[in-house]
């Protein structure tokens, strides 16, 4: 009775072994959960296999790499999901953007395309020109391959199309392909990528300047259908960063982008952003940093501080100013800003307008309380000082000037604690509380110098450009609009 019990236990431990191996070879089970697909054009086949075995090794997670044409691919992916896509041209990338599959992309590679000879160049191919000869036999990549869209549209805008097309013997759905065609000797040219070809030793790429002076970029986005977009992004930052990825693409003869990330596990960086800005901006940080896992030490002080800071050899990856006069005296040490929001400057009285304040002139009456903020500290504080000063109120309302802060915030909390009449603040930080207006109001200036306009930059010394890039665009998308405009501020940007 032995025997048959040892055989069925044995049997047991087999087919629970079988069992296993089944549902991990399925993506059952922890390891399958941690897998990204990765939607890739096939003209980055070589560099991005090497990269995804690195990532592999390095973290433990499995990268399935699915290879095809870049337009094939983006018609896939509405269907098949998937984590991230890497097409040859960034067209796709802002297509699918628009389709609303995706989130963040960053810069891969630079293409040029050009043309594909045999080795030796028999046929003495040296222009587009020469692609008219009678009895020439063409490969071109099809009009979904990122390479075929590319240059199939240049024949056309360079009038060459009528005459070439004739001599177009073949189409291929993938840059490989069409360089293959070269390689083996079933045509005598084709138009393709130029660190594809490098990949071919039987064929010589050939640069004409209808194509230089278009290059294109490669880049990789995230798909809004991962189910894990911080391991997405974390993935993505490897393949772009300058000391992993972009070293593989480096030694497979393509270009890169000036800019790019060194790498870290968690990034580390530091935002100034002026104080004004702080309940737009504060949860936005929070959920860039849980999505990128990186982490962002944010200081929120007043601009003439921040830049006093700065011109003491503090240097942050990013500055959201509160008004570009603050962004223009430390710009040597930024990439240019873009301006997202504007904001009013407004008088805050208590609710009724006791003292009848209704202009700048009224804050010289007897026995006004005023708050402003220090034009030394604080880009309202010098905004008000410019405005009043211009207007010809500031010595007569001299007197009257009980406190002077280094921030809007500190004005708002002064009068609610009835220690003043009247304050110039920014109309968001009015709304930014909203028990404000319980006690209080608004008395609108109309004044066109009552307004600053906030730009975010990128530090030029930042290890992470990419990443400020990033969060950048987290700072200022279509949810971020809401928050700002909730707050009295104006949208600026297009």
């Amino acid at each position: 009775m032995k025997r048959p019990l040892i055989v069925l236990m044995v049997l047991l431990l087999v087919l629970g072994s079988a069992f296993w191996w089944l549902v991990r070879d399925q993506g059952g089970g922890e390891a399958g959960k941690k897998d990204l697909l990765v939607h890739c054009a096939a003209g980055l086949r070589k560099p991005i296999t090497e990269i995804a075995r690195n990532y592999e090794e390095e973290f433990g997670v499995k990268v399935n790499l699915q290879f095809g044409g870049s337009g094939a691919l983006k018609s896939q992916l509405q269907v098949a999901g998937g984590d991230l896509y890497l097409p040859a041209d960034q067209e796709y990338i802002d297509e699918v953007r628009k389709e609303g599959l995706l989130e963040e992309a960053i810069p891969v590679a630079r293409l040029t395309a050009g043309l594909v000879v045999s080795k030796g160049n028999p046929k003495g191919i040296t222009s587009l020109h020469d692609l008219k000869r009678e009895g020439l036999k063409i490969s071109m990549g099809e009009k979904s391959a990122s390479v075929g869209k590319f240059t199939w549209s240049v024949l056309e805008k360079e009038g060459l199309l009528g005459a070439v097309e004739p001599n177009v013997v073949v189409t291929k759905p993938t840059v490989n392909g069409i360089v293959e065609d070269v390689a083996t000797g079933a045509v005598d040219v084709s138009l393709a990528w130029d660190a594809v070809a490098g990949n071919f030793p039987e064929v010589e790429w050939l640069a004409v300047p209808e194509f230089t002076k278009r290059t294109k970029r490669a880049s990789i986005g995230v798909l809004k259908s991962s189910k894990d977009a911080t391991r997405a992004l974390h993935f993505a930052r490897y393949v772009t960063a300058k000391d992993r990825g972009r070293e593989v693409f480096l030694a497979k003869g393509f270009e890169i982008p000036d800019e790019g990330d060194v790498w870290a596990e968690r990034p580390e960086v530091t935002l100034f952003s002026g104080s004004m800005l702080r309940p737009a901006i504060q949860e936005r940080v929070r959920e860039f940093e849980e999505r990128e896992g990186c982490r962002i030490a944010t200081v929120f002080e007043g601009c003439g501080t921040l830049v006093a800071q700065m011109n003491g050899g503090i240097t942050p990856s990013g500055y959201f100013a509160c008004d570009t006069k603050f962004l223009t005296k430390v710009q040597d040490r930024f990439f240019a800003g873009t301006v997202v929001s504007g904001n009013e400057i407004v008088l805050l009285v208590r609710k009724g307008n006791p003292m009848g304040i209704l202009g700048l002139e009224d804050l010289a009456k007897a026995g006004v309380k005023l708050g402003i903020c220090d034009s030394e500290k604080s880009a309202l504080g010098e905004l008000t000082g410019t405005m009043l000063e211009r207007r010809g109120v500031a010595e007569k309302i001299e007197g009257n000037v009980v406190v002077k802060v280094a921030k809007g915030d500190d004005l708002v909390s002064a009068i609610q604690a009835r220690s003043l009449d009247a304050a110039l603040v920014y109309r968001s930080n009015v709304l930014a509380s909203p028990v404000t207006l319980e006690e209080h109001e608004i008395v609108e200036l109309n004044d066109d110098l009552a307004f600053a306009e906030q730009p975010y930059a990128v530090g030029k010394e930042t290890p992470y450009p990419e990443l400020m890039k990033r969060l950048g665009e987290h700072l200022s998308n279509g949810e971020a609009r809401t928050r700002f405009e909730s707050l009295g501020f104006r949208w600026r940007l297009e």
